[in-house]
Order: structure tokens, then sequence, then C-alpha cells
């Protein structure tokens, strides 16, 4: 006899042990047709479920099983490039939108215009004019930092919408410009649009412009031509201006002194009354000399008269009060010129030393006026003769076939370069692990 154990209690284990293999397999199966082992013997009943069980969460203890025998170098190796790898191929072969480029090359240069004179067989002198042009290679990276800069970007911008042309529909998800981008992310977006070279023996810039269809890319080529060439023209216009623009300065300033100067002057003239002292001095001269005369010839007829008369005649009166007269206005007109008591206020000697003293500073305000206007003349002369300009050799032009992206060699690099970071990665660990051990 088989000792069975009450209904009730067999029941419930089996239907424990059918919950677990539920669990386990994780599966939507029926298991309505186990229900009669409920009324089977126990021992019958394990073995049973023992074997159901084995079956059901076989293939859950397989799968770890077959994980862990791959080993971890190439699992990561799969992880880390080949994963990786296959999805960059897969963009660019499915979902990569076709990019158009425009290239245009030009060099920025300065032309110096050269006077020569010569004497000729004939004795006059002949001029000739030559022109030399020379590459600027400072001016031509000013152009390309230009080029890949904020301020393109609002100058075309004012021609071009740039967030329409870089948001096409032929645009992919991942080339395209974000939606409600800001001009800093215009910017950004620009500068991975944008390609620069400058040659640094012969200056020459290239430029290369990429977009999503031919005319926005051939638009987007003459507008940088046509900013970078109003930008050298600013240039020349401000380093022209910078050349003047300091003797101007000391022009107005130098006119501003002969002006000082001459009002100096015309307050002396106003206040002493005397146009020139020199003339008024050389005047009052004139008087002296015929009055002398007459005084030495009146003395001699005086001396005469009182060796021949007595002092109470009336001839010798009448010489003595010609002679008096005489002096007297001679002592008047010396006295104009010069002070016996040394006050020079009022007197022609002390007004010539202020009027030579004013008119030395009038000559030097317009002498250095003078100079100051010759500074100015040479400098325009050189500013004239100095001009940088934009000349442009190879124009931009509508493609015809797209150029990027360039879908296998970008994929090929992208393998490589996982390839070799993984090997780093894996070298490092390597040698991490040697130590330990």
């Amino acid at each position: 006899m088989i000792d069975l154990k009450p209904p009730n209690e067999k029941e419930s284990e089996i239907t424990n042990v059918l919950m677990r293999v539920r669990e386990s397999s994780r599966a939507l199966m029926n298991v309505s047709w186990l229900r009669p082992l409920a009324r089977a013997p126990a021992a019958a009943a394990k073995e049973m479920v023992g074997r159901v069980e084995r079956v059901t969460t076989a293939p859950a203890r397989a799968i770890p099983a077959a994980l862990a025998s791959i080993p971890p170098i190439l699992l990561s190796f799969f992880l880390l490039v080949l994963a990786p790898s296959f999805a960059v191929t897969l963009y660019f072969a499915l979902f990569a939108s076709d990019q158009f480029s425009v290239e245009s090359r030009f060099a920025v240069r300065s032309v110096e215009v050269e006077s020569a004179q010569s004497e000729g067989a004939s004795g006059g002198v002949a001029s000739s004019v030559g022109f030399s042009f020379t590459a600027t290679g400072q001016n031509a990276y000013i152009v390309t930092s230009y080029i890949r800069s904020r301020a393109i970007v609002d100058d075309i911008s004012q021609e071009l919408n740039l967030r329409e042309i870089f948001r096409r529909p032929e645009a992919d998800f991942w080339a395209r410009l974000e939606r409600n981008a800001s001009i800093d992310e215009l910017t950004d977006y620009w500068l991975s649009m944008v390609d620069t070279y400058v040659d640094s023996l012969s200056g020459v810039v290239t430029v290369r412009l990429r977009a999503f269809r031919r005319d926005d890319a051939l638009a987007l080529g003459r507008a940088v031509v046509k900013t970078s060439e109003a930008l050298v023209n600013r240039i020349s216009d401000r380093a022209r201006r910078d050349a003047t623009t300091m003797a101007e300065k000391e022009v107005r300033r130098a006119f501003a002194s002969v002006q000082v100067a001459l009002a100096d002057l015309h307050n002396f003239r106003d206040t002493a009354g005397i146009i020139d002292p020199g003339q008024t001095m050389g005047e009052i001269g004139k008087l002296l000399i015929p009055l002398m005369s007459e005084r030495i010839k009146i003395e001699s007829e005086l001396f005469v008269a009182t060796r021949e008369m007595s002092a109470d005649a009336p001839t010798v009166r009448l010489l003595q009060g010609k002679l008096e007269a005489m002096e007297a206005h001679i002592k008047e007109l010396k006295a104009k010129i010069t002070s016996d008591t040394g006050a020079t206020g009022r007197t022609v000697a002390g007004s010539l030393a202020k009027f030579e003293e004013l008119e030395i500073q009038r000559q030097l305000a317009e002498r250095f006026y003078a100079l100051a206007q010759a500074d100015l003349d040479r400098a325009q002369l050189r500013a004239n003769r100095q001009n940088v300009y934009l000349s442009v050799f190879v124009l931009p032009s509508l493609p015809e076939e797209s150029r990027f992206p360039r879908r296998i060699a970008f994929s090929i690099l992208t393998f490589v370069a996982l390839a070799v970071v993984w090997a780093i990665i894996v070298m490092i660990i390597a040698s991490v692990e040697d130590h330990r051990l």
C-alpha cells in the first residue's frame, strides 16, 4: 500500500510548484493540463513537476551561460567598436543628407605708389610713377578670423536667412540646425559649415562653405566674398584715417598757437598805441638828427656871438632862446625813446622789448604751423599711396554634385578611431592587472 497524503495538502504543494514554474519561465502558457496531477501519487507528481521545471527554465539558464562563455575582450570589442561603427555606417548609408560645397580663393594685397625724379639729358627734371604690389599676411589672417566669427554671421544675416538655409527639408535630423537656435548656437553651427586656410608663403586665403542646396551654397559663397571685401575696405579707410589723424591734430594745435600769438600782439598794440615800436623809434631818430644838427649850428653861432658881443645883446639872447628850445625838443624826443629814471612803462624802448617778445612768439607759432602743415601733406600723400584691397581669383561657382559627407571615409575613420581607443583601454587594464599580480 502506498501512503498517500490528504488531498488538500497535496493540491496545495502542487499549486506552489506550478507557481514557481510559471514565475521562472516568464511565459504565457496553458498549465491546465497539469491539474490531474493533483489526484496522482506524491512521488509521481514531484517527478513530473521536476521535469517540467527543468524544461521551462533551461533556455533562461542557457543565455547567461552562453554570455559567460564569451571572452570579455571580444565582448568589449563588440560593444565599444563594432556596434557604434555599425550605427555610424548605417547613418551615413541611409540617413545622412547630401551637402554641396563651394570654394573661393582670394588674396589681400596692398599697392603702393612710388614716385621718382630723374634729371633728363636736356637738364630738366622728369618724374615717373611706379606701383608695387605686396601680399599682406597679417590682413589675410584678419579676414579669416572675421570669416570664423559672429561678426560675419550678423553681416550675412542682413541679406540671407541663415536659419532657414541650415534648416532645409533636405537636411537630416543630425546635420540640421536646431529649431529656435540662439545666435551663439547659430555661430557654432556656422563654424562647423565653413573651413578657411591661409597659405603662409603666398598669403592666399581659401574658403570652403557647405549647404544642403546648390543655390544656398553659391549664395553663401558670394556673401562671404562680399562681406570680406567690405571688411578690407574698412581696414584700408581706417589705416588712411589713422595715418593723418595725428598730423591733423598737430596742425590744429599749431593753428591755435598762431591765433593766440596774433591775439596777444593785437592786444599789445591796442594798449601801447604803437603799431611797430621799431618803426616808431626810427621815425623819432629821423627827427632827432636834424634837430641835433641844428643845435650844433646854434651853439656855434652862440659861441661866436658871445666872443664879439656882450651877454645882454639881443642877438645873444635870441640865440640862447633858440638853443634852449632846441634842447627841450631834443630832450622830449629822447624821453619818448628812453627814460633817464629807468621806468620803461610808456617809452618806445620798453614797448619794443615786449613787442619783440610777442613777435618772436608769433614767428615761432607760424613756423610750427608751417611744419605741421607740411607733415600733414606728407601723411596724406603716404596714405593715398597705400591701398589695401581684396583680389579674388577663384570666384564661387554653382556645384554640380555633393562631395559631403564622405560616407566611406568617415565610416572607416570611425571604426579605426574606436578600435584605437578600445586598444588603449585594454592595454591600460592589462597593465593594471599585471601590476596587481
